[in-house]
């Protein structure tokens, strides 16, 4: 029994130290993921989302920031999807 908690122990102390937030859905991990595999960026904050139903499905669109200050729209058409990564960049006229 006693081994079973030293087993038991590191691994509450690992999930106390990153908790699931009560807005971060599955979604949210997957996205932070794949901005930090795809394009090295470390997120800060999710400025904005829409949730858009698709048939059975739901998808959806939002801007993200990074925390070197960039800014990327995503986009997924589904829950088993990836996200679709878009820079955003600032329109001069």
């Amino acid at each position: 029994m006693l081994a079973l908690f030293a087993v038991a122990a590191p691994l509450g102390a690992v999930a106390a130290d990153d908790p699931l937030k009560p807005e971060e859905g599955p979604w949210r991990i997957v996205l932070k993921t794949q901005l930090k595999a795809e394009q090295s960026c470390d997120l800060n904050e999710v400025l904005g989302y829409q949730e858009v139903p698709l048939g059975g499905d739901v998808g959806l669109d939002g801007r993200a920031s990074c925390l070197d200050g960039r800014e990327f729209n995503f986009t997924r058409k589904g829950k088993d999807q990836k996200f679709s990564l878009d820079l955003c960049k600032p329109a001069v006229c």
